[in-house]
């Protein structure tokens, strides 16, 4: 008798200490960067995507007055260092060419001519790796101390 309670007393002590760790291993507390709004380690990189972002949305909003209504509030990259007029066309010209490559809406039922998912599409190059790497290869045609 006096064994068969040392076991179940055994038996729940293992339990809850499994259940214990289970619960207390599966708890993680995961810090996400902070946002840095000073522009990051390399301004000149971003100063870059953001010329682009624009002139994507320059090129897509064309004959509309949706960038003259941002252009109110909105005091663009205050960091931004990108001056080059050679650079500054050939900013313009990604833009224009990314915009000629987005693919028309194909889950949207209702989208009447000239209505695409301009903004996203602009967003989703801004953060991709591709735009990261035309960004150093023609800053560094411009200015190579500008890159970390």
């Amino acid at each position: 008798m006096i064994n068969a309670i040392v076991y179940l007393n055994m038996k729940n002590l293992i339990l809850i200490s499994l259940s214990l760790t289970i619960i207390l291993g599966c708890r993680t507390k995961y810090n996400y960067p902070k946002f840095d709004f000073n522009n990051g380690p390399n301004p000149c990189i971003n100063a870059f995507k953001d010329r682009v972002f624009m002139s994507i949305l320059k090129e897509s909003y064309k004959g509309t007055t949706a960038l003259t209504e941002i252009n109110k509030i909105d005091l663009g990259n205050p960091f931004d260092g990108v001056y080059d007029l050679v650079l500054l066309k050939k900013i313009g010209s990604i833009g224009k060419d990314f915009v000629k490559k987005i693919p028309l809406p194909s889950l949207c039922s209702d989208c009447s001519e000239g209505q695409n998912y301009f903004m996203v599409q602009a967003l989703h190059y801004y953060r991709s790796r591709e735009l990261d790497s035309v960004a150093k290869v023609e800053l560094k045609k411009f200015s190579a101390d500008c890159l970390n």
